[in-house]
């Protein structure tokens, strides 16, 4: 396979992802624009107007996708595959967390727990554009008080991080003197 060629699961991927636009424009009322990939001449890709629509258009897709895998599943074990295979077609590894491969695979697809992240990812965090600073920000989360602690990478004079530090700051000085919440 050359450089430019693109594997049939990769071009499933981008299938999948198109019609997450698809789902979030007709089910979830949005629209496209294109936009313009960095560092590229002309070259663009297509965006919602509203992301939040392809949110809600994903987990759809997401829902349908696990029942249709849920459905597989049991079809292979109708015809004679045993749970160990099923979670060998999931890509589970055959010691999945300190259980055989085909309890995990159960467990996900049945009892609706999927399977822990594999060991050794680290902190888990996000990547994505500011709209407002134009910057690259790693993102770790709603979980710490701080902005700077959630969200790294803004622009310094960035507007949105500016508001954010604000709100934190007044937040903390309501909590401080009894304000509002307390």
């Amino acid at each position: 396979m050359s450089g430019l060629e693109v594997s049939r699961r990769e071009q499933a991927a981008w299938s999948t992802r198109e019609h997450v636009r698809r789902v979030a424009v007709t089910a979830f009322d949005t629209t496209e624009y294109r936009e313009p990939i960095e560092g590229f001449h002309g070259v663009s890709r297509p965006v919602l107007t509203d992301p939040l629509a392809g949110v809600r258009a994903g987990r759809l897709v997401a829902e349908v996708a696990h029942g249709a895998l849920r459905d597989c599943a049991l079809r292979a074990r109708g015809a004679g595959h045993s749970w160990d295979a099923v979670g060998h077609a999931l890509e589970l590894p055959a010691d999945a967390g300190g259980e055989a491969r085909g309890e995990a695979a159960w467990e996900w697809l049945v009892e609706h727990r999927p399977p822990p992240p594999r060991a050794g990812t680290g902190l888990a965090s996000a990547v994505w554009t500011c709209t407002t600073c134009r910057a690259r920000v790693r993102d770790r989360g709603p979980f710490a008080s701080h902005p700077d602690d959630r969200e790294a990478g803004h622009e310094h004079d960035c507007a949105r991080r500016l508001a954010a530090l604000e709100a934190w700051q007044r937040q903390a000085r309501d909590d401080e003197e009894g304000g509002p919440d307390a």
